[in-house]
């Protein structure tokens, strides 16, 4: 049955994408809307959004109220990544950072409009504008995503507010859902949500870092929690993105094991041809290069695999992402290149062109890139935790993460074995597909039957 879904998510209705997040719910996106679901996202409007409106009017191009102007200015809105934005991690500094950005954006009128919505003195009425691409010359492959929408519903300064009336206790943003059968909340959100009498409020749970890493602030894991809590309270049902998180839930919140769960995995293309190739050189021609995707967090662990190349020279490591002050490291090996943040085609073009992807964290709620790999016929390194485990099995070389000589180690297994390694990904390519293609993915989130769905139950209900 085809249903109406308002999609709430940061990482895609405001310009600064997560992109772990991100790849999960554009990958969700795809799926629903192939099975034909009517969707709208969510997106908060901003200053700058008005701005990039009032350019468009002043042209005198199209009628001042004409629709191509508010598209066009949406669509270059949220192809903002904001990394500017200060956030609540360790140290004074930072934290301060934080507030003196909360505060800013207090008196601003969307902070305003949120907080007297917020407090009911101001009415729903949702604005939406219909999403139809035909003028819009070009769009990016990075915003193709939005081009699955029918509609977008337009709300000022929504996700910025969440966080700020978190802090300074004010009541949540409220959003109008009537017109939906389904809203998703991606990521826990501090929202309170209108519907319709029997309308699902689906949660999506990525992991529960905020609450465990003891890297993180006091600031960032009391704010966690409230947009947690919040959204636990309005959930029909929760979706995590894998079993490990799913049993982390369990024993960290025992008192919303009522609420019906399933494990919903991220999902990738697996649409290329099915062959067996062997790399291109992504490091200096003619040596093996392997690649480590990562964030400036301290359990992504990149500054170990770094490390662990002094013991390899005769091979290349390319960092992709942003890895803070860690490119300026004492002592740095020759053959470490910093690719820095790259858009997805060349992230896709590195990965595929690899001896291997080495994810080295010492936490992760799933870890996409695995999957990305797999699905590139890459080679694929872990940390031996848990969670990647569940996600690689036995198509991944496991290392110690806290050992530079076993990451050195498993580098060397794989750059020898290189044909066996990709022969026993391709011979699984069709498992692979099942699992963590995009094109399950849909069936799985709205809960209909699906293979190893009763044995996910099963294990719920025995940790339980």
């Amino acid at each position: 049955m085809k249903q109406t879904i308002l999609v709430v998510s940061e990482a895609l209705g405001e310009p600064n994408h997560k992109r772990g997040i991100f790849h999960f719910t554009r990958e969700l996106m795809r799926s629903l809307a192939a099975e034909g679901h009517e969707l709208t996202l969510l997106v908060e409007t901003s200053r700058r959004y008005r701005k990039l409106r009032g350019r468009g009017r002043r042209t005198k191009l199209f009628p001042s109220e004409a629709r191509n102007i508010e598209l066009l200015a949406l669509y270059r809105f949220l192809d903002e990544i904001n990394m500017a934005e200060p956030l609540a991690r360790n140290g004074l500094r930072r934290t301060l950072d934080w507030l003196r950005h909360k505060a800013a954006m207090s008196v601003s009128p969307d902070y305003v409009l949120c907080f007297l919505r917020a407090i009911g003195l101001r009415g729903l009425n949702a604005r939406r504008i219909e999403n139809k691409t035909a003028a819009i010359e070009y769009v990016p492959p990075d915003l193709r995503h939005l081009e699955l929408f029918g509609e977008f519903q337009l709300e000022p300064g929504f996700y910025s507010y969440q966080d700020s009336s978190a802090f300074f206790l004010l009541p949540p943003p409220r959003v109008d859902a009537r017109d939906y059968d389904v809203i998703v909340v991606d990521t826990p959100t501090r929202v309170a949500i209108r519907r319709k009498p029997g309308a699902k409020v689906i949660c999506v749970v990525h992991d529960l870092l905020p609450l465990t890493d003891l890297k993180l602030s006091d600031v960032a894991t009391r704010l966690f929690l409230s947009r947690l809590l919040t959204s636990l309270r309005q959930a029909d049902e929760l979706a995590f993105v894998s079993n490990y998180s799913m049993m982390r839930f369990r024993d960290l919140l025992p008192q919303f094991a009522h609420l019906p769960a399933r494990v919903v995995y991220p999902r990738t293309r697996f649409d290329a041809p099915d062959v067996l190739h062997l790399p291109a050189p992504s490091g200096r021609p003619g040596r093996p290069s392997f690649v480590v995707i990562v964030s400036n967090e301290p359990r992504k662990n990149v500054a170990t695999v770094i490390r662990a190349f002094r013991g390899v020279p005769q091979a290349d490591l390319v960092v992709i992402g942003y890895a803070g002050e860690i490119n300026r490291m004492r002592n740095l090996p020759p053959n470490v290149r910093f690719a820095g943040y790259v858009d997805e085609h060349e992230k896709a073009t590195l990965i595929a062109e690899a001896h291997g992807l080495i994810m080295p964290s010492f936490a992760e709620g799933f870890g996409v890139p695995i999957i990305e790999a797999l699905a590139a016929n890459t080679p694929v390194l872990c940390s031996d935790i848990a969670v990647f485990r569940e996600v690689a099995g036995d198509l991944a070389d496991y290392f110690d993460p806290f050992s530079t000589d076993s990451i050195a180690a498993s580098v060397t297994r794989v750059m020898t074995r290189q044909e066996e390694w990709r022969g026993r990904i391709k011979a699984r390519r069709s498992e692979l597909a099942e699992r963590f293609g995009y094109e399950t993915q849909a069936r799985d989130f709205l809960g209909r039957e699906a293979p190893g769905a009763s044995l996910a139950a099963a294990q719920l209900a025995s940790y339980g």
